[in-house]
């Protein structure tokens, strides 16, 4: 009769010590599993320019290459990255693909629309015409 509670002990202190390893396993390697993660924080997809210069803004994790439209990008010891997007006119398609060591990928597409301020455009034009008169 002695052997059952012993038993029960032993049982009990296996199962909540196998309990708190998989518990620490999980929180040690879910970002691992997780996989890369981007953040873009400027431009806003969709967003409009009236400049053809735009600086990227963004944050990776858990990246160890990180291209933009097919080009090597970095980042920072923080994980930040900034890059200077020159547009065309009209709508501008760029592609910010990461890749951890894993093998695990992420892409976010961020669609931007330059339209050339007309004001401006106007303005630098008018002296040339002038003199054409």
């Amino acid at each position: 009769m002695e052997r059952t509670p012993k038993l029960i002990v032993s049982i009990s202190l296996i199962a909540i010590i196998a309990v708190g390893l998989s518990v620490y396993s999980y929180l040690q390697f879910k970002e691992y599993l997780r996989g890369p993660v981007l953040t873009i924080e400027e431009p806003q997809n969709g967003s409009m320019s009236t400049t053809s210069l735009v600086l990227l803004r963004g944050s990776a994790r858990n990246v160890s290459f990180l291209t933009l439209s097919g080009r090597q990008i970095f980042t920072n010891e923080q994980g930040s990255f900034k890059e200077s997007l020159l547009l065309q006119n009209g709508y501008n398609i760029m592609t910010l693909e990461a890749k951890d060591r894993f093998g695990h990928s992420m892409e976010k597409r961020l669609e931007l629309v330059y339209k050339p301020d007309v004001a401006t455009s106007s303005s630098s034009l008018s002296p040339s015409l002038e003199g054409e008169n």
